[in-house]
């Protein structure tokens, strides 16, 4: 929510991930200062939003799919990455009802899952190593700032997660990124 989305296109908005299997101090010090953080009406109504998307996620493949799909289709939603870079897009587009509500619709997509699994499987850069797999599969920072693009853009333009919008996500992300690497050289240049 801290996201200035006027700077959208050189900040920096890859989610980060809480560390697993032991104490976390940022997250004791996001509890402490915000006492009311189980019951806000914004964060309930991202995670019954959030709830909805995997419902329909795993809803589009029954199991009677004709031919199965990849056992992960159904799962995608639940990827650490998607999961991650959802709830950031959900946060940033808070002050903008339109947009946010277009990010909630994905649910709605009709005829397909709404990430559109099989599109997001051949979703590669060509900076990407021979073995990636594909949009959805890794956790990593880059895999984490490719989705918020996706989802950001996805918002911005509505009509679902497709093949030309994640092509266009993950050169934004490339794009943002060497932005991003220049102001901090320009930067490091004043210094000295």
């Amino acid at each position: 929510m801290n996201v200035d989305p006027k700077k959208f296109e050189m900040t920096d908005t890859t989610p980060t991930l809480c560390p697993t299997a032991g104490p976390d101090a940022d997250w004791e010090k996001l509890k402490a200062d915000n006492p009311k953080l189980w019951s806000n009406a914004d964060l309930l109504e991202v995670a019954k939003e959030f709830g909805a998307l995997v419902k329909a996620q795993r809803g589009a493949f029954s199991s009677t799919c004709k031919p199965r799909p990849k056992p992960d289709y159904p799962e995608k939603a639940m990827n650490v990455a998607v999961m991650s870079a959802w709830a950031y897009v959900a946060g940033m587009l808070k002050g903008n009802a339109t947009r946010l509500k277009r990010h909630f619709d994905l649910r709605k997509a009709t005829g397909k899952d709404p990430l559109n699994a099989a599109a997001l499987a051949d979703g590669r850069h060509k900076t990407d190593a021979p073995n990636y797999r594909g949009l959805g599969y890794r956790t990593d920072p880059r895999e984490r700032g490719r989705f918020v693009e996706l989802f950001y853009y996805q918002a911005e333009q509505s009509g679902g997660i497709t093949p030309s919008s994640i092509d266009i996500a993950i050169k934004q992300y490339h794009v943002k990124q060497a932005q991003i690497e220049v102001m901090k050289a320009k930067a490091k240049a004043k210094e000295t």
